[in-house]
């Protein structure tokens, strides 16, 4: 009886996952720390948006890709003006600037895409976008970030949430019929970064018992994806996104252990 409540538990703990692309509201009134994870969060949520609409693009109704895009661009979209005008308000640096516009205008170049029907050419385009965008977003936050300690553990909490989508959108593109150049270089490199930020967060001073359960549990999550790069068998889309999703939701909550410390420690 414990077993199969527990089961049900996670059955729909599971379902709400992969339903779950849910885009926070910009912190209004937070501070740095908030606002600089909202935009970790703009980074990886990118990611959420282009593997649903490759779901919709195989005909998958799993976490409800046409409704969740539906909901999350609008979304995504005030937020990430908001966080760019956060920083842009605060930032003597000219360049770093400038990285928020570009990113601005690859993220509304994607947006468009995103609210069409799903089409192969597009959606290698928006992965081209966003990943020209993620660093944008990172490099327009560093001169201010640079003098606060901590914000690096939260950005490479997002690096490491963003190896299980990446992994995922490439391979569900290849079901799709779609050709990436340098596959396999591509998923061996987002293996490789994946275990180095690992073994990298495992050793700051922010971690305690909880956050170290969870980064073996994200460790252990991850072995799914080595064993499916390696493996010679088709595994099932809705599968796939709903590992990733399960992933995303334990480096949020190792994410908020280091917030809470890093705002602790000002």
């Amino acid at each position: 009886m414990k077993f199969a409540k527990s089961f049900i538990i996670s059955i729909i703990a599971t379902v709400n996952i992969a339903w779950g692309l849910n885009i926070d509201s910009f912190p209004k009134g937070g501070g740095l720390v908030e606002v600089f994870n909202s935009n970790c969060l703009q980074m990886t949520q990118s990611q959420q948006m282009l593997k649903a609409y490759i779901m919709k693009g195989l005909g998958s109704s799993f976490g409800k890709p046409s409704e969740s895009l539906k909901k999350a661009i609008p979304l995504y979209d005030r937020r990430i003006v908001q966080i760019s005008d956060y920083f842009k308000e605060r930032l003597d640096d000219d360049k770093a600037k400038e990285s928020f516009d570009k990113a601005l205008r690859l993220w509304r170049e994607s947006k468009k895409m995103l609210e069409a029907p799903p089409t192969k050419e597009n959606a290698l385009e928006i992965k081209e976008n966003f990943n020209k965008m993620i660093p944008l977003l990172l490099e327009g936050t560093m001169p201010i970030a640079k003098k606060t300690g901590g914000l690096e553990l939260l950005s490479l909490t997002g690096k490491l949430c963003r190896g299980p989508l990446k992994i995922s959108i490439d391979y569900l593109l290849k079901l799709w019929g779609v050709d990436i150049p340098q596959y396999e270089s591509e998923m061996e490199n987002i293996i490789e970064n994946f275990h180095k930020n690992l073994e990298e967060l495992k050793s700051n001073p922010l971690n305690n018992d909880k956050s170290m359960k969870l980064l073996k549990r994200a460790e252990d999550g991850f072995r799914y994806f080595e064993f499916m790069h390696n493996s010679k068998n088709i595994f099932i889309p809705s599968l796939l996104s709903r590992k990733a999703d399960e992933n995303f939701m334990i480096i949020r909550e190792i994410k908020k252990i280091y917030k809470s410390e890093v705002e602790n420690k000002r």
